[in-house]
């Protein structure tokens, strides 16, 4: 049986290594304590919630940012202008 850390990790399409960089852990502690084969201790349940937090902090910022844009170009979606931030 899975944890739930691992369910929300992928409904949410959070990768390993994002999760570690924030919980300041590797990829492969973080599975093996999905996999429950490292003991749930307060301390590595107060990381993982850390690190979910900052992902959420994270894609909140994000979306606020893709929301001011869209509203910039919200009628105007199909017409061509310069975007000089643009990759």
């Amino acid at each position: 049986m899975k944890t739930n850390l691992r369910a929300l990790r992928h409904r949410h399409h959070i990768p390993l290594s994002k999760l570690a960089v924030h919980a300041g852990l590797s990829r492969q502690y973080i599975s093996r304590a999905e996999l429950g084969e490292i003991a749930a201790t307060a301390r590595l349940e107060t990381q993982m919630s850390t690190a979910i937090e900052a992902v959420i902090s994270e894609r909140r910022t994000e979306l606020q940012a893709l929301e001011t844009d869209y509203m910039t170009y919200k009628g105007f979606l199909l017409q061509k202008g310069e975007h000089p931030n643009e990759q």
